[in-house]
């Protein structure tokens, strides 16, 4: 189930970028349907944004995990629904909703970090520390490139 090796060095970065993230998440996602999780990564990496930042508002955690707002209403409305977050008015804006973990929430993240821990061993098995790091600095850099790239500049 692979694919032919090409030369790596002339494989275009985007096809990388997808392929990792992709592997990455589907055994991820496949490990926590084992242990009877059944979370999508996007709903995970939503869930570890709210209780590492309670109280964001819904537009700052939209743009906090670069997704469209209406994007993040729908993995709120599931999170909601497994009584893992909440949203609460904001005092300061009635119109803006705080969104805040509920106490169920922390206890699940927990266990579906530890579900997680083999595969992120994995995913760097073979690499120092030092790789790893320097990999982290990169693709930090990317992603802040492309976070700030306007569409109508790449025409």
């Amino acid at each position: 189930m692979g694919r032919p090796m090409n030369d790596p060095s002339e494989e275009p970065l985007a096809f990388l970028f997808s392929d990792v993230a992709r592997l990455f998440w589907r055994r991820l996602e496949t490990a926590w349907a084992r242990a009877g999780h059944d979370f999508g990564s996007a709903e995970v990496r939503v869930l570890i944004t709210i209780v590492d930042n309670p109280g964001l508002r819904q537009a700052q955690l939209a743009e906090r995990l670069y997704i469209e707002p209406m994007t993040l209403v729908g993995h709120l409305d599931r999170l909601g629904g497994r009584g893992l977050v909440e949203r609460r008015a904001d005092p300061g804006d009635r119109r803006a909703k705080l969104v805040f973990p509920t106490e169920r929430a922390a206890p699940v993240l927990e266990e579906l970090r530890a579900i997680s821990a083999g595969i992120r061993a994995a995913q760097t098995a073979g690499v120092s520390a030092d790789e790893a790091a320097a990999l982290r600095g990169l693709l930090t850099r990317v992603r802040a490139n492309l976070a700030g790239f306007d569409i109508g500049e790449g025409r």
